[in-house]
C-alpha cells in the first residue's frame, strides 16, 4: 500500500466536541466523552504494539470503557476486542449490527475471490448486543442510535451520537473533493453500499450533524461535500494516489 494513499487518518489526540481518537497505522477509532464517561467505536487492529501509550495520550484507561460500538467486524475495526488477542476493553459490552453477527459464526463469507472463499477472522467473546437499524442505546446519558448501512459488509453500522456526531466507518472514503462511496476493493457489495449512501444522505439531512469521524479518512466539520460522490466508488493507484495529503507509508 506504499505511495498510493488512500488512507488519511487523525493523529492519536483529543479533537473537541467530546471526540478523541487514536490514530493505529491506517485506520483511526473514535471515542466519545460526556461528563465522566467515555465510550467507543471500533477498536482498531489486533494486538496494536503501541496500544498503551496511545491510550495514555488521550487520557482514556480501557477498563474504564464499558461499551464498544462496532461498525462492522473487519480485523482492523474490532481486532482490540478479537478473543484471539489482548481485548483492550475486557470489561466492555461490544455492540455490533445484527446481519454482522454471521461472519463472526462463518456462515457468510467476508470475500470471495477467484473462487477462493475467505472467512472473516474476527472472533468477539459471547455476551454481545446485536442492533437493528434506527435502534437507539442510551450509554449513560450518552445517546448512540444504529443506522444499518449494508455494502462493505452486510451488517455494517453507522451511528450517531447525542444527535450531532456522525460515525462512519468504511461506507465513505473522504478527500479534497469530497465523499465517495468506500473503495470496491475493499467493499464486498459496491453497489449496496452506494445505494446505502443515498439513504443516509437522506437521513443525515434531517439532523444537525456538526462532525463526520471516519474509519481511514480521519475527520471533518465541514459537511458540505459529505456526500458529493457518492454514487461513484473511491480509487487509488501510485499512478492516481487518492488524497494527495495522505502519508506517503502508512505502516511506518
Amino acid at each position: 500500500m506504499k505511495g498510493k494513499k488512500y488512507a488519511n487518518p487523525a493523529n492519536t489526540g483529543i479533537i473537541g466536541n467530546g471526540i478523541s481518537c487514536i490514530r493505529e497505522y491506517d485506520v483511526n477509532f473514535w471515542f466519545y466523552t460526556k461528563g465522566n464517561k467515555s465510550i467507543v467505536f471500533d477498536s482498531g487492529h489486533l494486538n496494536f504494539k503501541h496500544i498503551d501509550k496511545e491510550l495514555e495520550k488521550i487520557g482514556i484507561n480501557g477498563k474504564d470503557i464499558k461499551n464498544v460500538f462496532l461498525t462492522h467486524a473487519d480485523v482492523d475495526h474490532a481486532g482490540g476486542v478479537d478473543i484471539n488477542g489482548v481485548n483492550i476493553f475486557p470489561d466492555a459490552m461490544v455492540y455490533l449490527g445484527r446481519k454482522e453477527e454471521s461472519y463472526l459464526n462463518n456462515t457468510t463469507y467476508r470475500f470471495q475471490r477467484l473462487h477462493i472463499k475467505i472467512n472473516n477472522c474476527v472472533k468477539i467473546k459471547n455476551g454481545y448486543t446485536l442492533l437493528d437499524d434506527m435502534q437507539t442505546v442510551m450509554a449513560g446519558d450518552i445517546k448512540v442510535q444504529a443506522i444499518h448501512i449494508p455494502g462493505h459488509t452486510l451488517g455494517h453500522l453507522c451511528y450517531i451520537v447525542d444527535d450531532k456526531i456522525l460515525i462512519s466507518g468504511d461506507c465513505l472514503a473522504i478527500n479534497q473533493n469530497g465523499g465517495y462511496s468506500f473503495f470496491e476493493f475493499f467493499t464486498q457489495y459496491p453497489e449496496m453500499n452506494k445505494k446505502s449512501l443515498r439513504r443516509l444522505k437522506e437521513l443525515i439531512s434531517q439532523k444537525k450533524i456538526e462532525m463526520v469521524c471516519t474509519g481511514h479518512s480521519g475527520y471533518y466539520t465541514d459537511l458540505t461535500s459529505l456526500f458529493s460522490h457518492i454514487d461513484e466508488s473511491a480509487k487509488f493507484s501510485k499512478r492516481c494516489p487518492f488524497d494527495k495529503d495522505a502519508p506517503y507509508n502508512l505502516f511506518q
